[in-house]
């Protein structure tokens, strides 16, 4: 089909809400992302990267605001169904989900990997971490429960999810201060992504391994020589003294640099998620 073939006719009213909303939250190319909160108390994240382009992700439950099942997501809704499973047979053993629910719940995944990038670029580390844990959650799930060839589908991409993982509660002990906390954090995420390593090399998956060595577990390794960089007092008031210091100080560490950058990435993630 060529692209300037109309595919089907469209109500006007729609594209005049369209007109609307654009006007409404009329573009400002110096704030392409605005936080807003709706009358029922949800925030909503818009991205408006141009004055013809406009997305929105919920903060909270899934980004896509849905509600599957009456759930908060559709991650919560098989926990659900699988904790009824274990009181109805008194263990886990025999468990199984369908392939489209496995699909299902990757696809929340990857809407949910959209939102933490976008919530590190603006630097809510809290809910980075949130989400991090959700998704490590998945892929655990997954690993436990579907088979290899479902399994890693998502289980691939562990590695980099403990990666962000990790630098989100780093920068979360480092807004309050506690510098050693934060080293340990990114000690203990260098061992996971060690162990998840050895773990892809003995499943044969080594591409998945030398993706995670070569890239997400250097990341940290850097990370932690920025946090071994910082000794002497003066450097540790200036931290102290202005959380601003402390987000540009470790800036480099997570491939947020310019917000340029990060809003052009945002966008083709955000176009993938349209397609798909």
């Amino acid at each position: 089909m060529e692209n300037n073939q109309i595919e089907e006719e469209i109500d006007p009213r729609i594209i005049e809400a369209l007109d609307d909303v654009l006007e409404e939250l009329s573009f400002d190319a110096d704030q392409q992302v605005r936080v807003l909160q709706t009358c029922d108390d949800r925030e909503v994240i818009i991205i408006q990267p141009n004055a013809f382009t406009i997305s929105r992700i919920y903060a909270t439950g899934r980004p896509d605001g849905r509600k599957p099942q009456g759930f908060e997501s559709y991650h919560s809704y098989l926990c659900k169904k699988l904790d009824e499973y274990e009181r109805q047979h008194g263990s886990d053993e025999g468990f199984s989900m369908e392939t489209e629910e496995w699909q299902m719940l990757f696809d929340e995944c990857y809407d949910r990997y959209i939102r933490y990038l976008l919530f590190a670029g603006i630097k809510r580390w809290t809910e980075v971490k949130q989400d991090t844990d959700q998704n490590l959650g998945v892929a655990d799930m997954a690993y436990k429960y579907a088979s290899p060839e479902i399994t890693w589908q998502i289980y691939q991409y562990k590695g980099y999810i403990l990666m962000m993982n990790s630098i989100a509660r780093a920068e979360l002990a480092l807004q309050i201060n506690e510098h050693e906390t934060a080293q340990q954090e990114i000690d203990k995420g260098i061992q996971k992504i060690g162990e998840f390593c050895a773990e892809c090399l003995r499943e044969g998956y080594d591409e998945a391994e030398n993706i995670t060595r070569e890239r997400y577990l250097q990341n940290l390794i850097e990370f932690r020589t920025d946090l071994n960089s910082i000794t002497n007092q003066s450097e540790l008031e200036v931290i102290e003294n202005s959380e601003v210091a402390v987000a540009e100080e470790h800036e480099i560490r997570y491939d947020g640099g310019e917000d340029d950058e990060f809003l052009d990435e945002l966008e083709i993630l955000l176009q993938e998620m349209t397609n798909n």
